[in-house]
């Protein structure tokens, strides 16, 4: 979707629309059931920014480290996540699967 000079992909709209939506979560104080609402925050700006950096990833593998980091963040502290993360997002570009 073309909004003025910037386009926008399907999954980016995802992306800014939940992070608006956690936004007004913490805002409002709305309960996520089993999530941290700052942690879920913090991993769609994260994603938002290495979507947006890169917008030639493949989404199915792309999808796969999205979900597996989001439910890892009911078990693991978020340093622990975004390492795990940035540290997948890496092999898979040097792998050449994303």
């Amino acid at each position: 979707m073309y909004f003025g000079p910037f386009f926008f992909d399907t999954k980016e709209i995802f992306l800014i629309i939940a992070s608006f939506l956690l936004g007004f979560a913490l805002l409002f104080g709305w309960d996520i059931w089993w999530f941290d609402k700052q942690v879920l925050l913090t991993m769609v700006i994260l994603m938002l920014i290495t979507k947006g950096l890169l917008p030639a990833i493949h989404n199915e593998a792309f999808f796969i480290l999205a979900i597996v980091s989001i439910f890892l963040t009911l078990y693991l502290p978020i340093f622990q996540v975004i390492i795990f993360y940035f540290i997948s997002f890496l092999f898979f570009r040097l792998l050449k699967v994303i």
